[in-house]
Formats: C-alpha cells, structure tokens, sequence
C-alpha cells in the first residue's frame, strides 16, 4: 500500500489496553497507534481525520500527563449530533485510540472492559470535545479550528472539477497532492496547533 510519506513523520500515540493485555492479544497490552491508522479507519486523509488526531494526541497527553492513556477507560463526547455534519467521522477516530463506542461497542467480561456507552453524541459541553477518564473524573475539553492552515486557492477549482467529473488525471493528480499538503502542514507544523486545538 503506497501512501504520502509524510504519515510516517506524524508522532504516533502510545496507549495501554488491558483486554487486550487480557486476552493475550498485545503483550502488556502496549498498543501504538500511527497516524496511517487513522486514515485506514476513515478511508482517508482529509484536515477532519487530521483535526481527530490532533484532539486525542494533545487531549490524551493532558488528561494523561506522563502516563499512558489507558484504552477503553475513557468516556468520549461530542457536542455535535451524530447525523451532523462531520460528527460520526470524528467520533468514530477518537474511539480508534480511545477505546470508546457508543452503545454497539463491546459489552465486557465479567463486569469489566466494557467499551460500549462510552461515546456519545450531542453533548451538553462547551467544546467540540470532552474526554474523560474513568478511572478519576478528570475532564478535558477539546476543541478543533483548522484555519490556521488554510487551502491553497487552486484547490476549490480542481475541487469543482474532480466532483463534476470533469477533471483530467494530471487536474486529480493535483488536486490530491494540494489536498495532502494541507493535512501535512496541520499534522506537522507544531508552531500553530495551539492556534488550532483549544484546551479547557
């Protein structure tokens, strides 16, 4: 599978999972997730996924500290309605890394390493996002703005062209590779995440 090197330069994020410890799936349950992940789960790579990554690294990272963000015991919620917009994407690759699903999710073992309920939608919170660890109540919440980095102007042509149906193969070929530069420049220009990802 080819894809844009640049999803090799994205941080990945460390988590512990113990089901997966459990039942002998990883060893000690250590699972790392890379950003090529992500994009598998969507079926691709758009400033949304981008956006999904940046709020669970820098949101785990502060509901963690420096310890490893424990998958499954985290409780995830989205201000947005699961119909909106682009909700369900952003929902469904925060619950990749965190564990959390809504009530299709995994029911558990004994009373334990329940994961379903634990990602819910139209949310009464003051942000995009809320995580939660269950363990201790602690909250952050997170939000995500991706115009710090906008688009190069080029692209909403090649973009009329390509959904018209119209667009040559060198135009989808630009297109494309303008499209990545834009989630390449949100992912890895760490000078302007605190101008896009909000804490609170």
């Amino acid at each position: 599978m080819r894809y844009p090197d640049f999803f090799n330069e994205v941080e990945p994020i460390d988590t512990v999972d113990p089901l997966a410890d459990t039942l002998g799936a990883v060893e000690n349950g250590l699972i790392t997730y890379e950003y090529i992940d992500m994009v598998k789960l969507a079926g691709h790579s758009c400033p949304t996924v981008a956006g999904a990554w940046l709020m669970s690294k820098i949101g785990l990272q502060k509901l963690y500290g420096e310890e490893l963000p424990v998958r499954g015991n985290i409780k995830v919620e989205l201000r947005g309605a699961l119909e909106e917009g682009v909700e369900g994407v952003i929902g469904s690759c925060i619950g990749l890394v965190t564990g959390a699903a809504n009530e299709g999710g995994f029911k558990g073992l004994g009373g334990k390493f329940a994961r379903n309920n634990r990602l819910v939608y139209g949310a009464n919170i003051d942000a995009d996002v809320r995580l939660t660890r269950l363990d201790t109540a602690k909250s952050v919440n997170v939000s995500y703005n991706p115009s710090a980095v906008p688009g190069s102007p080029e692209m909403q042509m090649l973009m009329q062209k390509v959904v018209q149906g119209v667009a040559t193969q060198e135009e989808k070929k630009r297109f494309g590779e303008l499209w990545q530069e834009r989630v390449k420049k949100i992912l890895l220009q760490k000078e302007l995440w605190a101008q896009m990802v909000t804490l609170s």
